[in-house]
Parts: structure tokens; C-alpha cells; sequence
């Protein structure tokens, strides 16, 4: 319904006679809340059912990042201890901002309520960071992989469709570059758990060459874009940096 009511508007402002008629119309025929605060969802300034004031709201990383994992929990601009004694195998890694608030509820939207709209303003966000942070434009970009068993119950890979929302924004090409076999769901479980069961559950699935951009939902441990970037690395991939809609914090972690 948020899809038909945007589009009926869209079409009916663009008429420009008809613009003033048009929001009493759609308020009155197609009635419809925002997907987060649930208040009235004006008829301009919304994107895919969430409000201007939801977008503006976002909970985005404002303070120093590590520039390696993309950790908010430093104090400086520096690499963080976990990156200067164990590198990852990505060049640098990036999000939107803390798992939490309004940027949580973005994405259970995005993954588990059908709300496959957001896709493109997400992506939008996405690139923006990454020309905000002054990372180059990438070769191809790859999502990480979903089982096909996940695929069928959820009805959608939520991780494809924003990898190549994204490929679109940026101008390049986005390639199914790995696999993911049937090791289970990471979430709920713990840290030790998350790293055993990615240690090999991705491989190759095309050959990829360049620098190389890994999308994901969320980044928790960082055992499943380690893994992925490992693959990829197998794959032909040059430079790997990694960029996520949120993060989780995570406790006790040494900065």
C-alpha cells in the first residue's frame, strides 16, 4: 500500500495543476503511517514509508572511528588494539552508524518485515558514506550471501538487493561473487559460536579482480565480512573494503 500511495502522488504532483487536490486526495484515500514512529506519513518528503523526520533522525556515527574496522569505540582517529595486533583481511571498513534507535528498526524492516523500498534509500546513505570517508570506487560490489534455504523461507536475499542498490549509486557493477553453505544462523549466538561456524562457510562462486566493495546489513563480530573478504581474496579481489548499514557495540571490547 506505501508503494501504491507514493506512486499515486508522485504522478499526481508531477501534473502541477492538479498538485493541491492531489495531498487531500491521498490523505483521504490512502491513508498511511510511517513504519517507525507510526505518526502520519506526510505525502512529500517520505521515502520508502519512513518519514523525513525518521531519516534525519538516524543514529549516525559522529565521533573519532577506527579506520581499519570502522570501531566507534576509540578515542582518536587511530587504529584500534584489535587491528594493530591482528589485522583483518580488508583494507578498511565502514558503517552508518550503532545498531540501535531508528537504524535498527531500518533494518528489521529490511530484513524480516518484507519492506524491500528501503533498499534504495539505504543504498543512497551507503554510497554517501563511502565518498565521505574518500575511498575509491569500486571495481564491483558483492553482498554477503544468504543460504538458499534462508532465501526461500524469507522470500528475498535482503543483502543482494542492497548490494546492487548500491552498485547502482556508485556507477559499477555488481557480481554474486561467493557462496554461503548451510552452517545456521549467527544470530543469538555468542562470539566463540559466530567465528566457529564462519570459519569455512563461504566460497567462491565467480572470479572478481579489483577493488572490491563487501555490503552487508549489520556488522556484530565481524567473524561473517572476515570470512567473506578471505573468500573474495580467493576470488581474484585486490583491495576489500567492507561497509554495513549498522553496528553492534561490542562489550569489553580494548580500544
Amino acid at each position: 500500500m506505501v508503494g501504491q500511495r507514493e506512486f499515486l502522488v508522485q504522478s499526481w504532483y508531477h501534473s502541477g495543476a492538479m498538485a493541491s487536490s492531489a495531498e487531500a486526495l491521498a490523505l483521504t484515500f490512502l491513508p498511511s503511517t510511517c513504519a517507525t514512529c507510526r505518526a502520519a506519513l506526510p505525502w512529500t518528503g517520505s521515502r520508502a514509508g519512513i518519514c523525513a523526520g525518521c531519516w534525519e533522525r538516524l543514529p549516525l556515527h559522529r565521533g573519532p572511528l577506527c579506520p581499519v574496522c570502522g570501531s566507534p569505540e576509540v578515542s582518536t582517529g587511530e587504529e584500534c588494539l584489535a587491528c594493530r595486533t591482528e589485522p583483518p583481511p580488508w583494507r578498511a571498513a565502514a558503517s552508518l552508524g550503532p545498531y540501535e534507535g531508528t537504524l535498527r528498526d531500518l533494518v528489521l524492516l529490511f530484513k524480516n518485515r518484507g519492506r524491500d523500498e528501503l533498499a534504495k534509500p539505504l543504498a543512497k546513505f551507503l554510497a554517501g558514506n563511502l565518498e565521505s570517508r574518500g575511498w575509491k570506487r569500486p571495481d564491483a560490489v558483492v553482498s554477503v550471501p544468504m543460504t538458499w534455504v534462508r532465501r526461500l523461507r524469507r522470500g528475498y536475499d535482503q543483502a543482494g538487493l542492497l548490494g546492487r542498490a548500491v552498485a547502482r549509486e556508485l556507477g559499477t557493477v555488481y557480481v554474486r561473487a561467493l557462496r554461503r553453505h548451510g552452517r545456521g544462523a549467527q544470530v543469538g549466538r555468542s562470539r566463540s559460536e559466530r567465528l566457529r561456524l564462519a570459519a569455512d562457510a563461504f566460497g567462491v562462486r565467480r572470479r572478481v579482480a579489483g577493488r572490491v566493495l563487501l555490503v552487508d546489513d549489520v556488522i556484530t563480530t565481524g567473524a561473517t565480512v572476515a570470512c567473506c573478504a578471505r573468500a573474495l581474496t580467493r576470488a581474484g579481489a585486490d583491495e576489500i573494503y567492507v561497509l554495513a548499514i549498522a553496528r553492534t557495540p561490542q562489550p569489553g571490547r580494548i580500544p
